[in-house]
């Protein structure tokens, strides 16, 4: 091999260039060193808002701008391309692909985003409107609007023709399938680009092409998305609207990154980050908004267990062994309680089960509850015993132990069927309000029988 490697700078290197005030120097560096996605996001990453953008305005090179934009999170680039100038900004979009293009204007705030859009060409322009009309979890957001498409009346040698001639466009699309529509644009058929290839020139396409193509609306949420692809084994699947006219295509790994980016979005969610994604490089007022909204609203839930254990105090006192057991039944009635949502939360994700449907709900429960719940109590009774409290004590220990893991389980269950017709997001509220509520039954419960039994 003829010349010397070029050794691209580390990873912790390239975080350290964010600390350089001169942000021409900062640009100028990274442009010279060739930087790969995982280096460029741990550059980018490592910069406050303002200095990102200002990194990224001075990037002489467009191609290099927009692979900054390409790789960094849309969380990130949606807010920096906010922060450049609207004309540059869209120079930058105007040349992404068009599914991208549509994302990241997404990402940007609505009084930026009107203004870069409005700067784009008019084809451009129009593609975007028409995209950013969908919310970005359907078919509608997901698709990608260029594709292969002939009349069912042409013959395969057009067809080859076409494409051999537009071989370059063709290629940046990842052709697999043409499609065939009629004089209103109507999808009349598919057929695999290999079938197009091995057939005689002079066929009509329409003997080619499946009658019945399989389709999905365009408004047709990523769930029904993802479940037509485990459905069928196809790469891409023709999305339509209303009247059948064709309007783009969504590929099996778009639907696949939907769902990935769905499930972080729960998980966040789940753990008390509300409002979106959150990164460090964020402002921290926006930080501190979306964290305190959420641990706000758990404090006032936990100031029912504190007040459960203030009003108990004599009892606590008086049988002190019931101090160390109070952590375990609030934390495994917790846990019992969280698994029970989460099975909730996923069959209510998939539309197995109906809100109004509690009573099958907790049919299924109670076996598996009971099942759960009396070992559960023995185990916290004899573990009592062993700290030295009578039997009496272990005795009233394991019955609420035993008791708060049915109701956990309840609990846990019912609570994101109900948030689901209250129009609350099961995921963001089910967990927090089923623990603190497994938490004051268990504290109630486990106080009020020690009392009797001491």
């Amino acid at each position: 091999m003829g010349g010397d490697a070029v050794e691209k700078p580390e990873v912790a290197d390239v975080s350290e260039w964010a600390s350089i005030e001169d942000v021409a120097e900062v640009a100028s560096r990274f442009e010279a060193a060739d930087l790969g996605p995982d280096q460029t996001r741990a550059l980018f990453g490592a910069m406050s808002l303002e200095q990102a953008a200002a990194v990224l305005a001075a990037v002489g090179d467009d191609l290099r701008a927009r692979e900054v934009l390409h790789w960094m999170p849309h969380e990130q680039s949606g807010p920096v391309l906010s922060a450049i100038a609207p004309a540059h900004a869209a120079r930058l979009i105007a040349a992404l692909p068009r599914d991208e293009r549509a994302d990241l204007l997404a990402a940007v705030d609505e009084d930026h985003r009107s203004t870069i859009q409005a700067l784009l060409p008019a084809d451009a322009r129009s593609d975007a409107a028409r995209l950013l009309a969908y919310e970005p979890d359907t078919a509608g957001g997901l698709m990608e609007t260029e594709f292969v498409s002939y009349s069912a009346h042409a013959e395969v040698r057009d067809a080859i023709r076409d494409l051999r001639a537009n071989q370059q466009r063709y290629a940046s699309i990842g052709v697999q399938y043409i499609y065939l529509i009629d004089g209103e644009r109507k999808l009349v058929g598919v057929a695999p680009l290999r079938d197009l290839l091995l057939a005689p020139e002079g066929a009509r396409l329409s003997t080619l092409a499946a009658r019945t193509p399989t389709t999905v609306r365009d408004t047709a949420p990523l769930h029904d998305v993802a479940a037509a692809f485990d459905e069928h084994a196809f790469i891409a699947l023709p999305v339509v609207d209303s009247e059948g006219v064709m309007l783009g295509v969504v590929t099996r790994a778009d639907a696949t990154v939907g769902e990935q980016e769905e499930a972080e979005d729960d998980y966040r969610v789940s753990q008390g980050i509300v409002g979106g994604e959150e990164l460090r490089s964020m402002p921290v007022v926006l930080r501190l908004r979306r964290r305190s909204a959420w641990l706000g609203v758990n404090l006032v839930l936990c100031l029912g267990g504190a007040a459960i254990v203030a009003m108990h105090q004599d009892t606590i006192a008086k049988v002190v062994v019931v101090a160390a057991v109070l952590p375990v039944i609030s934390a495994t009635s917790g846990n019992a309680a969280m698994q029970a949502a989460a099975v909730s939360i996923r069959e209510l994700t998939l539309g197995v089960i109906d809100p109004a449907a509690w009573r099958r709900v907790l049919a299924h429960e109670a076996a598996l509850a009971v099942l759960m719940a009396f070992p559960l109590g023995g185990a916290v009774a004899m573990l009592a015993r062993l700290w030295g409290a009578p039997w009496t004590v272990g005795a009233a220990v394991g019955l609420a132990m035993a008791l708060n893991s049915l109701i956990a389980i309840a609990i846990g269950a019912l609570c994101p069927l109900l948030l689901r017709r209250l129009k609350i997001d099961p995921a963001l509220a089910s967990g927090p309000i089923s623990t603190t509520l497994a938490d004051v039954s268990g504290f109630a419960l486990t106080l009020s029988l020690v009392s009797i039994a001491a």
